[in-house]
């Protein structure tokens, strides 16, 4: 009888894992079980959908899971996972008995300030919960909104606002946007064209909580005393993996699941992959929840590998996870990788953008891309790769640098 696989989750990660897995499987039953009513989508493509009216966020064909052999259940809700009997319980009380599980559940917009779970506070990480707020914006009902976070996600969804018109106020505690990823500099850009497009950013501010009436969130309280007050109401000052339905089953967690270096849980036979999982940094080691696309896939990917190869003895380890982002909604591009401080920085304009490079111990650890993202792939090779620079360090900067056999004969240097 062939072994039954269980994912939870439909976002990239999940269907990821799935056709890696089907590239050596095609005789497992594979089960995918997601909370939205959706076909699978692409998270980081809402912002596009909505603005443009694409469908381009439902980035897999309309028989994907006909084509992959998968048994797909749209608005199904998991409520708790029993590792030690193999079975994932539902909210209809139905009970799945699996051989593997793939945890892949996502995460969910977060602040840590008392409040954030009123009713009111809006979510932009999930369709369902993105669409309610088009909605009420498109229906008249919202012609404000403040948000919490200025973050990379935080900015998407402020210009996402302003595009339909909404009046956007953005707050944020720290003296930059998007201080996790950007230098100062580099957040400058940004700064400027979030003011130009007409969002209202008031840095060095800080928000104490959600304050409601009737059980209903209609502002925010800052440090000062001052409330503000809007119709939509948005936290976004980070992630939060959509994990409640493992309290009690024994999966080690943190913030994230806690992994081995194959994507493998506390758990026999349960994995985990995407905006759940901790995994280190591939250049610091530090571990914890990489909330991005690429990290997602790969990780997907080596799940999928580990589950359509079992049985052979060789898994496949995973490398750790990247920190890269990129806004492209600002009208100019930007796009962080990396660390942004570094014993050496080099800067220059270079094709009407800025490039700017940190570099330690003689290796490229971290660059900021302004405009001209054309030196991108080639700067990401290195980074990962962690090789001494040497004589390439010179050529860094010039305006050819990462294009077509270029980037080939300068990486050999």
């Amino acid at each position: 009888m062939a072994d039954t696989v269980i994912m939870i989750g439909a976002g990239p990660a999940g269907v990821v894992a799935v056709e890696t897995l089907r590239e050596h499987d095609r005789q497992s039953r594979v089960v995918m079980l997601s909370a939205e009513p959706f076909p699978p989508y692409s998270p980081p493509a809402m912002v596009d959908h909505f603005i443009t009216g694409s469908n381009s966020h439902f980035w897999r064909p309309a028989n994907w899971s006909e084509q992959f052999q998968v048994d797909y259940r749209p608005g199904v809700q998991v409520t708790s996972v029993r590792p030690a009997l193999h079975q994932v319980c539902l909210a209809d009380g139905g009970i799945l008995a699996y051989d593997h599980l793939v945890i892949a559940a996502g995460s969910r917009l977060y602040a840590p300030l008392p409040g954030v779970d009123l009713p009111g506070v809006y979510n932009f990480k999930s369709l369902s919960a993105a669409q309610a707020s088009v909605d009420k914006v498109k229906r008249g009902e919202a012609r404000t909104a403040l948000i919490v976070g200025a973050g990379f996600i935080g900015m998407e969804i402020a210009l996402l606002l302003r595009e339909l018109g909404v009046q956007v106020t953005q707050v944020e505690m720290l003296d930059q946007v998007m201080p996790a990823m950007l230098d100062p500099f580099t957040a400058s850009f940004a700064l400027q064209i979030m003011r130009q497009r007409g969002v209202e950013v008031r840095l060095n501010t800080k928000a104490k909580r959600f304050v409601g009436e009737k059980n209903i969130a209609i502002g925010v309280e800052l440090e000062t005393g001052e409330v503000l007050r809007a119709d939509l109401l948005i936290a976004a000052t980070g992630v939060r993996p959509n994990i409640d339905f493992l309290e009690g089953s024994g999966i080690a967690c943190r913030w994230g699941i806690s992994v081995d270096n194959y994507l493998r849980t506390s758990a026999p036979d349960v994995y985990a992959a995407g905006d759940v999982v901790e995994t280190p940094d591939r250049l610091t080691g530090e571990v914890y929840v990489h909330a991005i696309l690429p990290n997602a896939i790969e990780q997907g990917r080596v799940v999928g590998l580990n589950l359509g190869k079992r049985g052979l003895g060789c898994p496949t380890p995973y490398e750790g996870a990247e920190r890269m982002n990129s806004l492209k909604h600002l009208g100019l591009r930007i796009l962080a990788a990396g660390l942004k401080h570094g014993e050496e920085v080099l800067r220059a304009r270079v094709n009407g953008g800025w490039r700017t490079l940190y570099v330690q111990d003689d290796r490229l650890v971290g660059f900021q891309l302004v405009g001209g993202l054309q030196a991108a792939g080639a700067l990401r090779t290195l980074l990962n790769r962690q090789e001494k620079l040497g004589r390439l360090k010179d050529h860094l900067l010039e305006a050819n640098f990462g294009q077509g056999a270029l980037v080939w004969s300068a990486l050999s240097l």
